[in-house]
This record gives C-alpha cells, structure tokens and sequence, in this order.
C-alpha cells in the first residue's frame, strides 16, 4: 500500500507544469549552511539572517551570490567550496542524470553516469515556474565504543528512503522526506548513540525498526509566507547552542506565518506537541496524551552590521487550541494574564553582531520570570537562560569560536508540567538541563570540499536533583524540567547546587564528497564523565544529507 501511494504522487507531480523557481525548504542537515555561516562571520552577507532556519532554496541562492561578488576577499580554497555549491544550486552550468527521462532532463543515469559529478535523481522536471525533483537517500552507519570499562561494543545501522521536493507556480513550495532503518548487525542499544533514533517511539518502545519523515508545504507571495510543516528547525543564536528551537527534540508539527523585507522580518508559530503520557501505558491505542501547544512570535532586524531578534512564545496544555492565541500580532503575555495565567510564558532576545570584518559576537537571553526586587538574592523564580559566542574568521579558510553557556535553576519548568518546554519527552530548545552550563570551543577549517573538518572542545556541568535508591527525591535543586519547585522546597537556589556531573568531551568531524552525490561522513568523539574515558566512532556511507 505505502509503495503504491508513493507511485501515485510520483506520477501526478509528475505530469504537472512543474517548478525551478526554489521556493522549497533546504533541510538544516545540508552542509551549505556552515559556509553561510562561516562568510556571514566575515561580514560579507549583509541584511541576512541565519538565526532560522532552515532556508528556501532560492535565499541560499541569494547568498551564495553576494558571496561571488564579493570574491576578491576570498582565498582560492573558498572559491573552489563557493563553485561546488554555485553548481548544486543551479547558480553554474552543470549536468543532470535521472532514472527515469523528462521532458526537461533527457540524460540517462544508469549506468556509466553513477560514477560522474552529474546531478542524480530518480526523477527531475524543471521549467520557468514549477520543478519536481525526486532523490533517493541511504546510508550505512558503523559505531564502535569503547566504554567506561574498556569493554568494546559496535553496531551496524542501515538506511533507506527518499525526498521528494520542488515548486508549483512560483508560489508553492514542497518537501517530503522519510526514511526508514534497521539494526544490520551489532549490538541494539547502541544505536542510541544517534540521537534521532533515541527518540524514534517505533526503536524504543517498540522494539522495532526505526522510521523518520519530514514534510513541508509553503506558500510565498512577494512579501508574504504561509508554511504548514513537520520538519526540523533550528531558532537561536550562538555558536552550538539554539536556545530556542533545535533538533533535540522530534520536529514540531504546525503552522507558520510571516512577513519579509530587505531589512525585517516577522514569523509567527504555532505547533502541536506532545506532553506526557500516562507512565502505564506510554504508547499505543490507550495512551493518554493531553493536549499540547507552542506558539512563538518572532521579530527580526536585519542592519547591515548583523541581526537581532525579539521573540515571545507561549507553551499552553490541557485544552484544544486556544483561539486568543491565534492572532499573530497580539502580545502573548498580556493574553496569557487574561485567560487566567494558566500558561508559560518565555520572551527574549537573539542577536549576530558584526563589529569587525571577520569578527562576531552572537547569543541569546531568555526570561521566563523574573521579580526585579530579588534579583541577584538566588530567588528561584528568577529564571533565565543565555548563551554568548565569539567568532573568528582566520585568514587560511578556518574559522574558530567560542561559546559559554548558562540554564539557571528551574528554567523551562512551570506549576503543570505538561507545560514545560518539551515535546515529547525532550526539551525542544537547548539540550542542557537546568542548573547546568557549558563551556564550548570550535575550530573550522574549509578546504575546498563541501564538508569542512570541525574540532569540538566541550566542558558541561550540571547540578541535578538528590534521589534515594529507589529514585525517590529528597532534595529538590531545580535541576530537573519535570520536577517544578513545590511549597517545601528552599525559595534560594545555587547554581550548581545538587548531584554535581562533569562532563568533558573531545570530537573531530569530517567529510568528503567521494562522487557528486556519495560522501562520507567521520566522527570520533573522546567523553571523559567524571574523570572516566569513553571513546566513540562512526562512520557514514552515504547518498545525499539527511
């Protein structure tokens, strides 16, 4: 049945007018967007922005062209990675290969043209207003870990799937993704060790294969946006960290709707989560899951010298959609007080700034709520969260940054827990609990491929909550975004206070495009917990990013 209704939309996009003009998303996965950013350090990409994403096809396209004219100020090395993906955005002459012909694509692709720097697809179709492109998407994943213990573990994953994606008319943009994988060989619970397959419910509670699929339908006309969308997003500022949105969490499902000029933009959220469910019975026909949502308000200013962002949002629960919260241009906070200050309310601000040529300063701050008189006192309820990041371009095609971190004390929790930041389970911006901070050095460097190498330096602290045996609490620290202060816990906190873990960890990335198409893709990783080594490495083969 699914192959069957996959033939079907094959062929009906397929007899349409169809598209080239890059109205489509381009997933945050593609490794375009470390050379964005990497020229936006050194000041080349003014009135942009890159505290959203992801992008349109035709914005990257906008970018990769301020770049080439502003080419004197780049090495032969970044030229050589800008012509790559000049020539992958359409923005150079280049040939195409599909499996199955098209009016507007007539090269063969089996068999001798699998092992060129052609373009290939299963099928492709472009003309001055539509375009379909159809791409499959596979990998095998190794992972070797040498644990805590020296005991040595592995597992081999595979996966399998497709994308399907294009635009109708100049206006509609689409994007299908899914996948589906399996344990090859190895041992199970490591696979776990991809973060995606850690929250896949069919992997893990399941105990099944593991599937995953994004999707997107946009309507952009002149100045105007409409996206109804599943797919990953990231939303923040900063070198590692995306305070507000990231992928820590599953993709969101919602509606989004925005404004957009040369120097301002405005975006409105409003996505469907999932809360908690019933600890007895955490999946299947019975499970109860309350409803749950997230709205967000974002307005971004666009200057020559960088970008900054106010944003507002709103986590909401135990009820259907709430109408008042519909209006894109209302204050979320004052609404909040008039529904009867049921909800949690996060506001603050994002910002890039560009002092120097090759030099910026980017982060975020976040409040949640704040009484002015207590602050500084350790009053608990003075909740923030931010992270600062400096970068620097250095002169032989590498950047390097660094980042600091900070999550205080009962941040992201409120009186109903179902309306922490959550969905599902995981926090849906940073990564980092409560009452913990990170300390993060980068280094870049772009040698002509389209994967840079990247060396990660990573320091995390984090005070949690003290448990007895039975993993009963004895002592509340507001480590934990599902446990909220109660009546009887201490009103000062300390950062750090708690369980105390320290966490050191060393990686080293890379990757390298075999032929157009085939990359592969390295990481080893070094985690000293609590003074104890752990040594982890994978390998990716793989066709396309995803």
């Amino acid at each position: 049945m699914k192959k069957c209704s996959i033939i079907i939309i094959f062929i009906y996009l397929s007899t349409l007018s169809l598209s080239f003009s890059q109205v489509e998303h381009v997933v945050v996965q593609h490794p375009v967007y470390h050379f964005l950013e990497y020229n936006y350090n050194k000041g080349i990409l003014e009135n942009f922005s890159l505290s959203s994403l992801p992008l349109q096809r035709k914005e990257i396209q906008e970018a990769l062209k301020i770049i080439r004219k502003n080419d004197s100020i780049l090495s032969e090395i970044e030229k050589k990675t800008l012509a790559l993906y000049e020539n992958e955005f359409e923005l150079a002459s280049r040939n195409n290969a599909s499996i199955f012909l098209s009016n507007s694509d007539t090269n063969q692709l089996l068999f001798s043209r699998i092992f060129t720097d052609d373009e290939k697809y299963i099928y492709r179709f472009s003309d001055s207003s539509n375009s379909v492109s159809f791409i499959p998407l596979g990998s095998i994943v190794n992972i070797n870990k040498i644990n805590q213990n020296n005991e040595y573990d592995k597992v081999l994953l595979g996966n399998l799937g497709f994308r399907l994606y294009g635009t109708i008319e100049n206006s509609f943009g689409y994007g299908l993704q899914v996948t589906n994988g399996v344990v090859l060989a190895g041992t199970r619970n490591l696979a776990v060790e991809e973060s995606k397959i850690t929250r896949n419910i069919k992997f893990s509670l399941l105990n099944s294969d593991f599937d995953f699929s994004e999707s997107h339908i946009r309507y952009s006309k002149n100045w105007f946006h409409f996206i109804f969308s599943r797919e990953t997003r990231l939303i923040g500022s900063g070198l590692r960290q995306k305070l507000i949105i990231s992928d820590n969490a599953p993709p969101m499902d919602g509606i989004s709707l925005g404004a957009r000029f040369s120097t301002f933009e405005y975006r409105y959220f409003h996505f469907k989560l999932l809360g908690q469910a019933d600890s007895n019975i955490p999946v299947g026909a019975f499970t109860d899951i309350p409803p749950k949502y997230f709205v967000l308000q974002r307005f971004t200013f666009k200057p020559s010298w960088g970008d900054m962002s106010y944003f507002h949002s709103i986590v909401y629960s135990g009820r259907e959609l709430e109408f008042a919260y519909l209006n894109p241009l209302s204050f979320l906070k004052s609404i909040e007080h008039a529904l009867r200050d049921r909800d949690k309310t996060t506001m603050g601000l994002d910002f890039n700034i560009n002092p120097l040529r090759n030099f910026q300063i980017s982060g975020t701050w976040m409040l949640e709520d704040i009484i002015i008189s207590r602050i500084g006192t350790g009053f608990w309820s003075n909740k923030t969260a931010w992270n600062i990041a400096l970068k620097y371009s250095l002169p032989f095609s590498a950047d390097i940054g660094i980042e600091y971190t900070r999550i205080e004390p009962y941040m992201f929790t409120h009186f109903n827990v179902q309306n922490n930041r959550t969905n599902d389970g995981y926090l849906f911006g940073t990564y980092l609990y409560p009452n913990s901070d990170e300390t993060a050095l980068q280094f870049r460097w772009f040698w002509g491929n389209r994967y840079p190498f990247i060396i990660s330096i990573i320091y995390q602290r984090h005070g949690n909550n003290i448990y007895d045996e039975n993993g009963k609490l004895l002592r509340n620290v507001g480590g934990d975004p599902f446990y909220v202060r109660k009546p009887q816990d201490s009103e000062t906190v300390v950062f750090l206070d708690g369980i105390r873990s320290n966490t050191l960890s060393f990686s080293f990335n890379f990757g390298y495009e075999i032929i157009r198409g085939f990359n592969i893709q390295g990481l080893y990783l070094l985690r000293l917990t609590d003074e104890k080594p752990e040594n982890l490495f994978k390998i990716y083969l793989r066709f396309a990013d995803f």
